[in-house]
Parts: C-alpha cells; structure tokens; sequence
C-alpha cells in the first residue's frame, strides 16, 4: 500500500489543507467605482474581455476562514468575461497570512501578496487600511446611510493560474472559474465611503482614477470556499 501523498508542501507537515474552507461571519467593506474601461483594459489578463467601467475596491476580515484560522485581505475586482461567459476577475489581492496567500495563488490563480491590514469596525461603521512594504493602497472610511445602488455581476471568479517551469522561464497557464458556495448574508448595510487609493510599479492600484463612486456597503456573511474547475 502506498503511503498518503499530503495536499501541499512540506509532506510531514503541509503549509495548508485541502479545500473546501468554511468560512463563518467575515465582514467586508466595498467600494464600487466608476474608472476609464481603457485602464480596465490595460490590466486584465488577455484571455479576458472587459465588460463594464465599475469596479470594487474591497477590504475584508476573516474572523474564522476553516483550516485557514483568522486572517484579513483585501485588492480589486474587475467584471469581465470569458469566451462569453460574464464574471468578476480578481486583478490584485493582498492577505495577511501564508497559507491564504498560498492556497490562493497555488489552486485557484489568486493574485495574493502578503501585506497588513487595520481594521476597526461596529455595526455600523468600517475604518480599514490595506498596505503592502509600507505603502497604503486602498483606504477605506465607510458609514451606514447611503442610498441603494445597482452593483456589477463579479460572480463566477475568473483567475490565471501561472504555472512556473523549474527548467526555463516558460509558463503553464490555466483558466480557472471558482463560485462560492453555500453563500448566507447575516447582515447588510448600504453607506457612504471616503476612498483613498495609492501603490507603486510593483503593485499599481492607483492606476485606476476614480470618475464616480457608485455606491458602498458592508457585508457580514458565510461561505463556503471550494475546488475550482479547470476552464481553459
């Protein structure tokens, strides 16, 4: 009988499970901006077409994530489509723990970064800033009260799994669609944010002008973080 390869590395003792992770009560914080298509455009991965100007800029903490524990994260969603199938895909995202970071990028094609989140929040107010090596990229001040607004379609989650070759520079790439599953709002509360968005070369969020804030709003809810399916 041959003995049990584990799910990741190291063998004895793997940096993360396999999925699914049962993710209980996270709170995020969006922020949908109107921008230029055109700096849509320019970011996306080229299997992708673009498919509307409002994007989300969030910021999100896990207070229970499964096998993941506690951690925070947060980046940019895009809507978009592949080969005429409408989603949402995950342009930049930065988490505060190794193996989110590395479940996320190693099977499904998340972009994560390791960063630092603060956040201070109640039942109705946000005060989140997302940073990477010292430089603040998305600032987020959020307060219940806001009008209601009409968000874009970000669901499925379209991701490019880079594969580095260990012999060259050569890359596998797959197209990987990732749904959320047994998905539960425990709260919802629309707002009003100040936004601030910065970066650098190496991680330009800031490339995107803000033309308009459509809206904002603060979600408590449940999912369930599942295998994804090779698309493309």
């Amino acid at each position: 009988m041959s003995e049990q390869i584990s799910y990741t590395i190291p063998q004895r003792s793997p940096l993360y499970q396999a999925p699914p992770f049962d993710y209980k009560a996270y709170t995020k914080v969006s922020v949908f901006c109107r921008v230029e298509e055109a700096a849509i455009r320019k970011a996306l991965p080229k299997p992708f077409d673009v498919r509307g100007d409002v994007i989300e800029f969030f910021i999100m903490d896990v207070p229970e994530g499964g096998s993941l524990g506690s951690y925070a994260e947060g980046g940019i969603v895009v809507p978009m489509s592949y080969q005429g199938r409408p989603g949402g895909h995950v342009l930049y995202e930065i988490v505060t723990n190794d193996d989110s970071m590395a479940v996320g990028r190693e099977v499904w094609g998340y972009p994560k970064k390791m960063g630092e989140v603060e956040w201070t929040a109640d039942d109705t107010s946000v005060k989140a800033k997302l940073s990477r090596r010292n430089v603040s990229l998305i600032e987020i001040d959020f307060k219940a009260g806001g009008a209601a607004f009409e968000k874009p379609l970000l669901q499925p989650r379209f991701q490019t799994r880079v594969i580095p070759s260990p012999e060259s520079s050569d890359v596998t790439t797959q197209i990987i669609e990732n749904t959320l599953g047994q998905a539960s709002t425990i709260r919802h509360v629309v707002g009003t944010a100040d936004l601030k968005i910065g970066g650098n070369a190496t991680d330009p969020f800031s490339d995107f002008e803000v033309l308009e804030v459509v809206g904002a709003e603060m979600t408590v809810a449940n999912f369930l973080l599942a295998f994804g399916k090779i698309v493309g």
